[in-house]
């Protein structure tokens, strides 16, 4: 009984000085435009859903990561082997619907094939300093 009787000051000390300093309770806010900050990564598929073209040349795809760091993009796979031209991965926000407000942050995504890739299927390895998650959307550029 006596630990108790000196130990419920300290505890109730300690729970007021947690609930008056909220940046105790949470984390400092990561710096997007730190290129040293953390990194997270991911992988993103596009498949012949993804064409943004009749000639079927051009993938877009845009994942929202809640970010606007620095972003690495690579091609893991393609499918057939060598379609792929070139790979553009840029952090933008999104603006797609401005009656209602959404701005999404997130990576714009452009892969460029060689012609003859009707059904074509390409694997890109992304990373981007301080993502929160990566979400694929229904927003193309």
């Amino acid at each position: 009984m006596r630990f108790w009787s000196k130990a419920a000051p300290a505890l109730c000390g300690a729970g007021l000085l947690v609930l008056s300093c909220p940046a105790i309770l949470s984390a400092a806010p990561c710096d997007e435009y730190n290129p040293a900050g953390p990194w997270r990564s991911a992988q993103i598929r596009l498949s012949s859903s993804d064409f943004s073209d009749e000639s079927r040349d051009e993938m877009r795809s845009f994942v929202a990561t809640g970010s606007l760091g620095r972003v690495e993009v690579s091609v893991r796979s393609s499918t057939p082997a060598g379609i792929v031209r070139s790979v553009s991965a840029t952090p933008e926000v999104s603006r797609f619907s401005p009656h209602y407000g959404e701005q999404l942050k997130g990576i714009a995504i452009v892969v460029s094939l060689k012609s003859g890739a009707a059904s074509a299927t390409v694997v890109l390895n992304l990373r981007q300093v301080c993502a929160e998650y990566f979400r694929r959307t229904v927003l193309y550029y």
